[in-house]
């Protein structure tokens, strides 16, 4: 579960704790102030939480959304993938499922799809001087892969 923060503007007045919509919609009907800035405190997601952008007005996007995802799961990964892509968040939620994502090295990425694409045994000691490396770093070149993190990649880039 996470904690959040509800942090007046005015800074003469004190903000509020919450871990639910329904508290933090109940907590600001009661509240002298209308705007807040929707502090993290404490869960399992504050990097998908500063991607998304939460704010008062998306709050409930988050709780309905976004919070059950852990910042090192996949889905994570694309949301924030398609978020600095520059998709607007209810886009990135909808198409996150269309993002690939390989955990490993490039050039075991390249091995993978080499393998998967072409007859290896049919080419005999051919097969010995395929340069897994530069087909790798060609893609990365080409920007048909892109590394997000350490040896995390987004291996469908030109989609989007």
């Amino acid at each position: 579960m996470t904690n959040l923060y509800a942090n007046p503007y005015d800074i003469s007045q004190s903000g509020f704790y919450f871990e639910t919509p329904e508290q933090f919609h109940e907590k600001m009907d009661a509240a002298p102030y209308e705007e807040v800035e929707i502090d993290y405190i404490d869960g399992q997601n504050p990097r998908l939480f500063a991607e998304a952008g939460i704010n008062q007005s998306n709050i409930d996007c988050w709780f309905d959304e976004l919070e059950h995802i852990d910042d090192y799961e996949d889905e994570a990964i694309a949301i924030s993938y398609l978020l600095d892509t520059g998709y607007d968040l209810e886009e990135a939620i909808a198409k996150h499922e269309d993002v690939m994502i390989w955990r490993g090295t490039a050039r075991d990425y390249a091995a993978e799809l080499i393998e998967q694409t072409t007859d290896i045994n049919g080419l005999g000691w051919l097969a010995n001087y395929i340069d897994y490396e530069a087909i790798a770093r060609d893609m990365q070149l080409n920007s048909e892969i892109s590394e997000i993190e350490y040896d995390v990649w987004v291996t469908n880039c030109q989609n989007f």
